[in-house]
């Protein structure tokens, strides 16, 4: 792993990613996103995995992930994965599909308010 100097004194391991195999990438942190066919994927970090709906696009090289189905961490010790796990899992997917040539759409939650046809609110309301 490279190791650059930011110019503090400090030393820091710079992240790289690679392809072990078709639909795998893995990164020198010790996370890897395997993409599990046309929708499905599976985040693994030590011995523990997420399964995250996605879908590959049409678009070549992008895939579009449902950040809120990063919801269970399986394995040696299931637990519910916190906000601030799944804003870090979500980008560490994002980094390693931009870092091989690819580009993974990250979907927050839908808002169904937002879109909601509502009825007009009239003068006396």
């Amino acid at each position: 792993m490279p190791i650059l100097d930011d110019g503090q004194d400090r030393v820091v391991l710079a992240e790289e990613f690679s392809e072990p195999e078709p639909n795998v990438i893995a990164s020198t942190l010790g996370f890897n996103v395997r993409v599990l066919g046309r929708t499905g994927m599976r985040y693994t970090a030590g011995p523990d995995s997420i399964f995250i709906d996605s879908e590959v696009l049409a678009e070549s090289g992008s895939i579009a992930v449902a950040k809120g189905s990063i919801r269970f961490w399986e394995g040696s010790d299931p637990r519910v994965v916190s906000e601030e796990e799944r804003d870090r899992i979500a980008a560490n997917i994002e980094r390693a599909f931009a870092a091989r040539g690819y580009h993974a759409k990250i979907h927050e939650p839908f808002d169904w308010d937002s879109v909601a046809i509502r009825r007009p609110k009239s003068d006396d309301q």
